[in-house]
């Protein structure tokens, strides 16, 4: 385990033990939204620009980020591995508080491309354990 690993997971775990979930919450969404390359977003709205509404800007999306999909009417964020430079090359598992950071970069790309708040669930985590990291957006 890299320092750098284990100086994350002790300030996660921290947090775990002495803040409310709602706190933990907001402390990484904000991390995540911070973390989202400009040229991301950037992509992103050009999906909207040639798009008459959002569904069509979805199927933009999807044609151009292999992460993002539709299933049924959900809309889905699915990694095959952990992305996160800060924690991927390390096997340890992290509780899935830290998680919430990539629920930060989703909404960050969402809302600034609809130019709206919306919802991101965390359904699954890499580093926590589960085979994929699975968001689920609502917008």
């Amino acid at each position: 385990m890299t320092h750098q690993h284990k100086w994350i997971r002790n300030l996660i775990e921290g947090l775990d033990a002495r803040v409310d979930e709602k706190t933990k919450v907001e402390i990484l969404e904000k991390c995540g939204r911070a973390c989202i390359p400009r040229s991301f977003i950037t992509k992103a709205k050009a999906c909207k620009k040639g798009a008459k509404d959002t569904d069509e800007f979805l199927d933009n999306l999807g044609q151009v980020w292999e992460h993002f999909h539709r299933d049924g009417d959900g809309l889905y964020v699915v990694y095959e591995e952990c992305y996160c430079p800060l924690v991927n090359k390390d096997s340890e598992k992290l509780s899935r508080t830290f998680c919430n950071c990539s629920r930060g970069w989703i909404k960050e790309l969402f809302e600034s491309v609809l130019e709206k708040v919306v919802e991101v669930e965390l359904e699954k985590s890499i580093k926590a354990g589960d085979d994929t990291c699975k968001f689920k957006v609502l917008l």
